[in-house]
């Protein structure tokens, strides 16, 4: 594909979504554009005209970024094709950015890469198999993309295998935390806040050790073997509780599981909640039960907040929990193997403690919004050089 020669030092990005709501992947683009270099680059976002992007839209604009919305009904909506179109000539754009957060989003965005003349990247935040129509479908547009981008090396091999012609184009950039918005948040917490959590929200009392988990109420999350797994631990930690926070379809079968375990009072289903950096702050262990999980951004906030972890040895996980050194991996489904990870952290507050901040220290060197930045920043100069 022929990219359109540029001599502006200044390089114009778009980044693009048809998203109809707000997620990690949309975090990950908020992230991005509000750490690039803006003497160097001037990122646009275009998206749908959904009010359940507004926010997060405000949040871009507070920035001073450029918000250009599109009028449509869906993402099936072709005028996606249309006002993307227009944007791009109106900005002048210099590279085309597209978030693909399902992988059979942003198709309009996918046929556009094949007539524009500025190179066209794509990230893809969460693969999985497609049917075979839709594959059909995608790997033809694929050709024409410049660059592609999964967000662990594990979802990398997997774009790989079911994208094989594509294989010389596939990389991965790891997601990217806000370091100094996190900091700062825990630097704010006080001694009010703590007893309005512990002792409020949770039901429990200063010196309970509270085990979280931070997840949609999902089959895929694996929430229920985490339950299976503290009814395990229960009765030789009477001073532990089991914190699940999140919304989702599945709420009604774990709280009639949590019934069924006689952990009425154990285990609290808390519902979505706002004050994540607080939640975190009062919690002893973090868990993430997944069965599948692209990356499992929330373990970096738990990281950065000074948490040892317990997770699921799946996707991207790995990549980001150094076993035995920031957190214990498990393989999923299995209660007994969270079971036992649980009770060697809650028997050994040293190891805990060393885990914790081991665990910061990986997450401020490796995972960095910024750092995640420098690397796109990279993409996009390769990706709008002259060919």
């Amino acid at each position: 594909m022929q990219t359109r020669y540029t001599s502006r030092a200044m390089k114009t990005i778009i980044l693009y979504t048809d998203t109809p709501q707000v997620g990690g992947a949309e975090l990950q683009m908020f992230l991005l554009a509000k750490f690039l270099d803006k003497t160097k680059f001037k990122p646009i976002l275009v998206c749908s005209n959904y009010s359940a992007l507004d926010k997060w839209c405000e949040n871009f604009e507070k920035e001073n970024i450029k918000v250009v919305r599109l009028n449509v009904k869906s993402k099936h909506d072709p005028k996606h094709y249309f006002g993307l179109k227009k944007a791009i000539k109106e900005s002048a754009a210099d590279v085309l950015h597209l978030h693909i957060w399902n992988p059979a989003s942003c198709r309009y965005a996918l046929m556009l890469a094949k007539s524009v003349k500025i190179p066209t990247v794509i990230t893809e935040h969460d693969p999985f198999e497609l049917s075979y129509l839709k594959t059909l479908f995608k790997n033809r547009y694929l050709r024409a993309i410049s660059k592609i981008i999964a967000v662990s090396e594990e979802n990398a091999k997997i774009l790989k295998k079911l994208y094989p012609l594509q294989k010389s184009k596939i990389d991965f950039i790891h997601n990217g935390i806000d370091i100094d918005w996190w900091q700062s948040q825990i630097l704010r917490f006080t001694e009010e806040d703590e007893h309005e959590i512990k002792i409020h929200l949770f039901g429990g009392e200063k010196d309970t050790i509270f085990i979280t988990t931070i997840a949609e109420l999902h089959e895929r999350k694996g929430i229920n073997f985490l339950i299976d797994a503290f009814a395990k631990i229960a009765p030789k930690f009477p001073q532990a509780k089991l914190i699940i926070v999140g919304g989702g379809g599945e709420k009604d079968a774990l709280e009639k599981q949590i019934d069924k375990l006689k952990l009425r009072g154990r285990a609290l289903l808390l519902g979505r909640q706002k004050e994540i950096p607080k939640i975190l702050k009062c919690s002893s262990v973090f868990v993430l039960p997944s069965k599948r999980e692209a990356f499992g951004y929330v373990l970096l906030e738990a990281m950065v907040t000074h948490l040892p972890i317990v997770a699921s040895r799946v996707g991207g996980i790995s990549e980001v929990v150094e076993d035995k050194a920031t957190g214990l991996l498990v393989e999923p489904e299995n209660a007994e193997s969270f079971a036992k990870a649980l009770s060697s952290l809650l028997k050994d507050p040293e190891k805990r403690l060393q885990m914790a901040e081991n665990g910061f220290k990986r997450v401020t060197e490796k995972f960095s919004a910024k750092v995640m930045a420098k690397k796109y920043e990279k993409l996009y100069e390769k990706s709008a050089s002259i060919e």
